[in-house]
């Protein structure tokens, strides 16, 4: 089927110039759908006037702003609204309005346009394409947002992001309104836990622990996003009464920022004056960068004091050598409730011991990620094995846990 036949078979409905040029939407690049559909009208006009082609199932009021000499039916047709959109693209500069009265109240430098159509503007859609095939088509959604995006962009002079927008503005055609999904922002960065008894996340505060890291960090962000909420990600977590003196990787979601604007270096003073957690590194960051620090762990280092029941001697320390290598743990039974019950194998790179006192060695455990150190030290009743209780033949329990040393993601 040639195009004009394809035009012919369509125009039997009013049809807008952006409709129109839609169904040819990948013909001639450096046009709009609304000047190709203004182009085959035009040709369709001549024939039409010529009578070189069959007008009889055109509907007329597609050319009531054509003057025909010849054809004089279609000199009187009058002007009716688009069989397909309902003349959107009529209103589009009212939805800018709405959109622009609403991004004002926000910082933001990229944003993307999405669309909700009616269920019988699709309908009407998928009859054209029945008719014609949808060989040089695109939706009529499409169109709408692109033209609406052209808009937005002259007047609020921000750019369109098609992968991660600060903000998507969505046009509901059908409650005619306008709304807004401002995407979070996310700050990267690394920090230390100075102080114990300071849990990472939130989740463990309420009633129990007056704040947390992630609180720490949150509060001047907080203010300066003003973000309704905020989401933390760190790479692993350390004990509750543990103590991260390496510097562990996190980033921190920013739900819904009203300002995107900031000095990361002013907030990053504002929470190291809090003495209990110091951060560095502050940047901008995205969701991928939550994904790489979660999948990219690396090996850490631990200081523990292992308090025992029975007194040994500093040549007994040799043994705890047999500790390098696999070690096997059954999921702890302090975490069971919260985690599957696995048997899972971690390695133990190197260890270095020293007696404090005759019940009192200090460790320093360099391991892969995922190795649970407290039941390394305790066995956790046998679940952990081997362990500094069972190689020493004693019961013993950490103490004064610290994480001394993260390595780096790699990639940050």
């Amino acid at each position: 089927m040639i195009l004009i036949e394809k035009a012919v078979k369509i125009l039997d409905k009013n049809l807008c110039d952006h409709c129109l040029g839609s169904q040819f939407a990948i013909l001639l690049s450096g046009y709009t759908n609304e000047e190709r559909g203004r182009f085959v009208r035009n040709i369709i006009g001549v024939m039409i006037d010529s009578d070189t082609i069959d007008s009889s199932k055109i509907d007329p009021s597609n050319f009531y702003d054509f003057k025909f000499r010849i054809n004089k039916k279609f000199s009187k047709a009058k002007k009716k609204k688009c069989w397909l959109c309902d003349d959107v693209f009529d209103d589009l500069e009212k939805y800018a309005d709405m959109a622009e009265k609403k991004l004002k109240k926000i910082e933001f430098n990229t944003f993307l346009v999405g669309a909700s159509l009616s269920d019988e503007i699709l309908i009407r859609q998928e009859k054209i394409w029945e008719k014609i095939g949808i060989d040089y088509c695109e939706p009529v959604k499409n169109s709408i947002t692109r033209e609406l995006g052209k808009n937005l962009e002259k007047r609020m002079k921000k750019g369109v992001e098609f992968k991660r927008p600060d903000v998507v503005v969505h046009v509901d055609l059908v409650e005619k309104k306008i709304y807004l999904q401002v995407n979070s922002l996310f700050v990267f960065g690394f920090y230390k836990k100075m102080k114990r008894g300071i849990p990472q996340s939130e989740w463990g505060t309420p009633g129990m622990y007056k704040t947390s890291i992630q609180q720490i960090i949150a509060k001047p962000l907080e203010k300066a996003t003003k973000s309704r909420e905020n989401k933390f990600s760190g790479s692993g977590r350390e004990d509750i009464d543990a103590r991260c003196l390496g510097w562990r990787s996190f980033v921190i979601e920013m739900l819904e920022p009203v300002k995107r604007k900031m000095n990361l270096r002013e907030i990053q003073k504002k929470i190291n004056k809090s003495k209990k957690v110091n951060v560095k590194e502050l940047k901008f960051s995205d969701k991928r960068t939550v994904v790489h620090i979660k999948t990219n762990t690396g090996d850490k280092t631990y200081r523990v004091l292992a308090k025992l029941d029975k007194p040994v001697d500093k040549k007994d320390l040799v043994k705890l050598r047999k500790l390098i290598g696999v070690i096997k743990q059954r999921t702890p039974n302090r975490v069971s409730a919260r985690r599957a019950d696995l048997v899972r194998k971690r390695r133990v790179k190197s260890i270095k011991y020293k007696l404090i006192n005759k019940k009192t060695i200090e460790l320093t455990i360099e391991s892969v990620a995922g190795l649970y150190i407290k039941e390394l030290v305790s066995s956790d009743g046998g679940r952990t094995i081997p362990s500094v209780a069972g190689i020493l033949g004693v019961k013993a329990v950490s103490k004064d846990l610290d994480v001394i040393h993260i390595e780096r993601p790699k990639g940050l």
